[in-house]
């Protein structure tokens, strides 16, 4: 395979990931602006790795993950008043997954030769 094809796959994945986490956006926000969210997150992504190779995507994706943390969840939580305890066990979740997605995103590009 290609480095461009890797580097597409990578891309593709990511945009697919990233089009299901907008669940976790409140539903006002994900009709509104879900589609320009999109947008806006592959071409970061894109010009991440074009820059930066992987650990400029991974930069993206912690960013991402940051974002969901402190704005996705307060909100969605928020309009549905879920306590304290659920919003602590969600915090931990998005930092597992964080580190989830590096992992995956390292094991799809073992073979690139790209750091």
């Amino acid at each position: 395979m290609k480095l461009v094809e890797k580097r597409s796959s990578i891309l593709d994945v990511g945009h697919k990931v990233y089009t299901s986490l907008l669940i976790f956006y409140p539903k006002d926000l994900r009709i509104d602006f879900g589609n320009e969210m999109t947008e806006v997150f592959d071409e970061k992504a894109w010009e991440a790795y074009s820059r930066g190779g992987f650990s400029g995507l991974l930069r993206v994706w912690f960013n991402v993950s940051w974002e969901i943390v402190t704005v996705a969840f307060p909100r969605r939580l928020a309009e549905r008043g879920i306590p304290i305890i659920a919003v602590t066990a969600t915090l931990a979740l998005m930092l597992w997954f964080a580190s989830y997605i590096s992992y995956v995103m390292e094991t799809a590009c073992s073979g690139c030769g790209i750091k």
